[in-house]
């Protein structure tokens, strides 16, 4: 059984009316009332299909009240769902265990209200098709005409103010826009004239400034000479740009030929000292090996001689021998000692003379 017959129990008026014209645009009837209390007297009577219950409200709270309707097994069957602004988790939790489907937190949106109207067609598909009537010659109350009364003047009211006033009053804002846009054209319009005007009539025209006058050879003339001196100028710095210019390009070629003479030299000289070198080592070895042979025929006439006299002779010249050979060995190391300190000066300024250079 689908949810046609609606009640909304708020306190605040603007959130019955919000709600009931959400309702209606889903094609249901909507009653209203102000507090828990009312509502209970209302389903005294009468018994909607669905309640949305506010929370807090004079008197009992919104839970109270929906405990109340769940413990009357004439009203146990009717969905109810909060409406309120908290959204609280134990809230909810709370509000299910109180009897409530679930909650509809303001301001609510057309989304989440159609899910919980399907949520309540479904449990009224669900629920047991009997529901308690009234008892025979139950009579109408007057309160409850006043209240059908008020409510339909209101939805009038409000459904008037809707459809008449309001497209009135958009009219109205939008005549105004546009009179108080003109208005604000013709003003700005005014004052940027009012400005333009005051400052033509203040300007005045630059005072004229009489020089000599110059004629058509006084002009070449001074053309022809400004020429020149820029010319000259020019020339000038031209000049000075291409000595800087001949400056390091001259630098730049010294540079490299010292660089190559240093390079020729140290080969020079390498070659030479190496040279030398070869030269000293060769004469050291010549000087030994003379000294060398001398030696060995020093030695072979001393043994000769040694032989051929007596034996109290040779005793005799023997310390002579030994003094011979020791002068010999001191000769040649002496030559050798020479050889090495003239081939060790040579490379020291073949060293020196190198670095000069460079």
């Amino acid at each position: 059984m689908p949810v046609r017959h609606v009640l909304v129990v708020d306190d605040s008026k603007s959130a019955r009316l919000m709600l009931r014209k959400m309702l209606q645009g889903f094609g249901m009837t909507v009653d209203t009332a102000e507090s828990g209390e009312e509502a209970l007297n209302y389903l005294r009577d009468r018994q909607p299909d669905a309640i949305f219950m506010d929370h807090t409200m004079p008197g009992i709270d919104g839970l109270t009240a929906v405990r109340q309707i769940k413990s009357n097994p004439a009203t146990a069957t009717i969905p109810v769902a909060m409406y309120t602004s908290r959204d609280e988790a134990n809230y909810r939790e709370e509000a299910r265990a109180a009897g409530a489907i679930d909650v509809l937190t303001k301001p609510a949106i057309p989304e989440m209200l159609g899910v919980l109207l399907e949520r309540m067609h479904q449990m009224l598909d669900a629920a047991p098709a009997t529901v308690p009537a009234p008892a025979t010659g139950e009579t109408v109350s007057i309160e409850w005409v006043e209240k059908i009364v008020v409510d339909k003047a209101e939805s009038v009211f409000y459904d008037a103010i809707e459809s008449q006033v309001l497209p009135l009053l958009n009219d109205v804002i939008a005549k105004l826009r546009r009179e108080m846009e003109a208005s604000q054209a013709a003003a700005c319009s005014q004052i940027a004239t009012k400005i333009c005007e005051e400052r033509l009539a203040a300007w005045r025209p630059p005072e004229e400034q009489h020089g000599p006058l110059w004629t058509e050879e006084a002009l070449q003339t001074r053309l022809f000479l400004l020429l020149d001196e820029r010319l000259e100028a020019f020339r000038r710095g031209e000049q000075e740009n291409l000595q800087v210019l001949v400056k390091d390009i001259a630098s730049q070629v010294c540079q490299g030929q010292l660089h190559e003479l240093s390079e020729r030299l140290v080969r020079q000289l390498s070659t030479r000292f190496a040279e030398a070198v070869r030269k000293a080592a060769s004469a050291a070895h010549d000087a030994a090996v003379e000294a060398a042979r001398e030696t060995a025929l020093q030695a072979v006439d001393a043994a000769g001689a040694v032989h051929a006299g007596e034996s109290a002779t040779a005793a005799k010249e023997q310390p002579a021998v030994h003094q011979e050979w020791a002068d010999i060995q001191q000769n040649l190391m002496r030559h050798i000692y020479l050889a090495a300190v003239g081939a060790a000066a040579v490379g020291i300024g073949a060293a020196i003379l190198v670095y000069g250079l460079r």
